[in-house]
């Protein structure tokens, strides 16, 4: 009789395994965390070496809309562009914060002026120019639901190519104070989690994290209205680090495709000489 052949499993010297994780992308990466404390240990240095060589280079930066709809049909959107600022080696939670000093309308370390955003849907949006502050009048509800869209992009462009590609990261419903709030001196905080935070192992950190601050402005004796900014985001390093792997590009049919600079108007109108998708 034939005997049966015997598969036995030969365990790689960690040396190996750690060169063979250089080359896996950083999603798939990430999933390998659960073999040992050890191998987690190198996996995290490897993907802290990726997310600095990309994230030290201040032109690579993020983009948060968020969309509100008054009466429930009419969208406004507020777009922020904010900056890398540290990375948690521990946790991977990489934080971004708006530049105080950065004006509106302005885009990139070195205030490039922006024209617009070329939606996936063919629209140019052009109202609300960056980085201005979410009004809010007395008659707004206390917490209004918005969704927010994350992106990321490097700012390093010229007069020759006035069109910033953006890469898809994540998106949510956030519910923001349309308030002062007053007990906590106008900041605020929301987290948004992974779907999957009901299962019995699911991971609790949430994927990111925004910080504002709203505050009263009085425009007149009894007329008043809060305006919002978002100043902070922490998200996972790994999401972002994948979404610049995948070249990920938003499905929802009014996300980002293109941030487009002062210039990039006028190449828009020839169409014939201008291909950019």
């Amino acid at each position: 009789m034939r005997s049966k052949s015997i598969k036995l499993s030969v365990s790689l010297p960690n040396e190996i395994v750690l060169e063979i994780f250089k080359h896996i992308p950083s999603r798939q990466l990430t999933k390998f965390m659960v073999l040992s404390r050890a191998m987690n240990v190198e996996i995290k240095k490897i993907l802290v070496k990726r997310f600095n060589d990309v994230f030290w280079n201040p032109h690579r930066r993020i983009l948060v809309m968020i969309t509100r709809y008054v009466l429930d049909f009419v969208p406004i959107h507020n777009t922020f562009d904010l900056g890398f600022k540290s990375l948690d080696k521990e946790n991977l939670i990489a934080t971004f914060q708006q530049n105080s000093s950065q004006r509106s309308g302005m885009v990139g370390p070195h205030n490039k002026r922006l024209w617009g955003f070329k939606l996936r849907g063919d629209g140019i949006l052009r109202e609300n120019p960056l980085n201005e502050p979410l009004i809010y009048t007395t008659w707004d509800s206390p917490y209004e639901q918005k969704e927010t869209r994350l992106y990321t992009f490097d700012s390093n462009t010229d007069s020759a190519h006035p069109f910033i590609k953006t890469f898809f990261v994540t998106n949510g419903a956030v519910r923001i104070p349309c308030d002062d709030c007053e007990e906590t001196k106008g900041s605020w905080t929301y987290k948004l989690f992974n779907n999957d935070r009901k299962r019995k192992n699911a991971n609790f950190t949430p994927k990111v994290e925004f910080e504002g601050r709203n505050e009263k402005k009085y425009n007149g004796p009894g007329n008043h209205e809060v305006v919002g900014t978002l100043k902070t985001v922490r998200i996972q390093a790994p999401m972002l680090l994948a979404s610049i792997e995948e070249k990920k590009k938003d499905r929802y049919v009014g996300g980002l495709k293109y941030i487009v600079m002062e210039g990039g108007q006028h190449l828009l109108r020839r169409k014939r000489n201008c291909v950019i998708s």
